[in-house]
This record gives C-alpha cells, sequence and structure tokens, in this order.
C-alpha cells in the first residue's frame, strides 16, 4: 500500500507497460497463432488477423491501471464513475465528437468508407466486434482519465482544470501513436492529443467520465474498422 501513495512511481510504471506489455501480448499471440515470435511475424499476423489486436489493448493499456486501483482500493468515482455529471458530461463529449465524427458519417452514407471483412463466423465475430469497440473505446478513455488523475495526485494539481496532468497525458498519449501507429503519421497523433485534451477538459469540468468514453469509442477510427470488419 505504501506504493499507492508514490502515485509518480504508478505513472511512470504504466506508460512503460503500455509499451512492453503489449510487445509481450503480441509475442505471446505469434507463437499461439502459429507465426515466428519476431517483429516480422507479429507484423503478418496482425495484417492478416487484425482483430487480434485488441488483445494487446486490454493487456497493455487496461490490465495495469484496473490491477493499481484495485491495490489501492480507489473510489470508481475517482475516475468519473458516478452518475454526477453524467448528462453534462455526455452533452458536452459527444458536442466535442461532432467535427471528427461528420465527416465519417457523410462518407458512410455515401457509401465512400470501405472497409474488408474479416470472415469471422458466429460467435467469434460478435466477440471480436465487442472486444474491439470496448478495448479501443471506453477502455483507452478510462486509461487516459487514470493517468490524468493520478499524475495530478502526484505532482498535487488535481484542483486545477487545465493541469498537468491533463496536458502531460494528452499529448504524451497522441504522441505514443507515432510509435503505436506510424502508418497514420504525425498529424495523427497530434490530433489524438487534441481529442484527448478537450475529452479531459471534460472530464476535469464535469467530473464524470462517461461522456468521453462514449465520444472516444464514436470518434476512434480503430472502433469502426474493427466492428465493422468483424461483422461484415
Amino acid at each position: 500500500m505504501e506504493a499507492c501513495q508514490r502515485r509518480g512511481l504508478l505513472v511512470l510504471v504504466t506508460w512503460a507497460w503500455m509499451f512492453i506489455g503489449s510487445a509481450l501480448a503480441a509475442f505471446a499471440l505469434a507463437l499461439a497463432g502459429g507465426a515466428p515470435p519476431t517483429l516480422e511475424g507479429v507484423a503478418a499476423l496482425l495484417n492478416s488477423r487484425p482483430y487480434l489486436a485488441s488483445y494487446l489493448e486490454v493487456v497493455g493499456v487496461g490490465a495495469l491501471p484496473l490491477a493499481f486501483s484495485l491495490l489501492c482500493r480507489d473510489e470508481p468515482e475517482l475516475y468519473g464513475l458516478r452518475r454526477e455529471g453524467l448528462t453534462r458530461s455526455l452533452a458536452l463529449s459527444v458536442l466535442l465528437a461532432i467535427p471528427w465524427l461528420a465527416p465519417r458519417v457523410a462518407a458512410l452514407l455515401r457509401g465512400g468508407l470501405e472497409y474488408a471483412g474479416f470472415g469471422l463466423t458466429f460467435p467469434y465475430n460478435l466477440w471480436y466486434a465487442l472486444l474491439g469497440v470496448f478495448a479501443y473505446g471506453p477502455l483507452e478513455a478510462l486509461f487516459v482519465v487514470w493517468l490524468i488523475v493520478n499524475t495530478d495526485i502526484a505532482l498535487g494539481s488535481s484542483k486545477r482544470r487545465i493541469s498537468p496532468g491533463l496536458v502531460v497525458t494528452a499529448l504524451a498519449f497522441g504522441l505514443s501513436h507515432v510509435v503505436a501507429s506510424p502508418q497514420a503519421g504525425v498529424l495523427n497523433a497530434l490530433s489524438v492529443a487534441l481529442e484527448f485534451f478537450l475529452l479531459g477538459l471534460v472530464f476535469k469540468y464535469t467530473g464524470n467520465s462517461a461522456g468521453p468514453m462514449v465520444a472516444w469509442t464514436l470518434m476512434n477510427g480503430q472502433v469502426l474498422r474493427l466492428a465493422i470488419g468483424c461483422l461484415k
């Protein structure tokens, strides 16, 4: 429990695990899937079966914050999991999501947004669709909220709206996409940073994280790709 007083250490370990845990899970998947446990083998496996990447997200992003929260006996309300502020959180978050969501909806209506199917059959298609939506939507948003909260606790800046925890976490998570999704480019990484800065600001203002989780699920292109690909 002494470690729970050192929130800064937990934050650093969580950032490191995002990369280390994801890499370990990727090599484990390669071994389980009969692919060589190399970077090339992992890349080939995920290119052919992209829905498996959801497991990397659960391990690298979701596992440690959940474990630390249980170990420290944190109240869910600390991370905005409560009824208070729900309506404002949802309204503000969805409003902020519109500029990112509108072009995608327009493309869908025009039939101009095509995603390849993954050839999964029931019940695997449903399982991987739900897993992908959860992992890259609410879980990823909660991961960022967890980092904002614990960074601010470590720095003594929890009461500030535009806090160091918010700014540093949004920027670092956005730039991490340069490594995690190099094919998407720097502009995508900066866009993710801006999106999470705005959604994090909603969380700080309302004290509720439901809105950011819903909005990020709608905004994240990976969610749409996996949902359509698994169910197609």
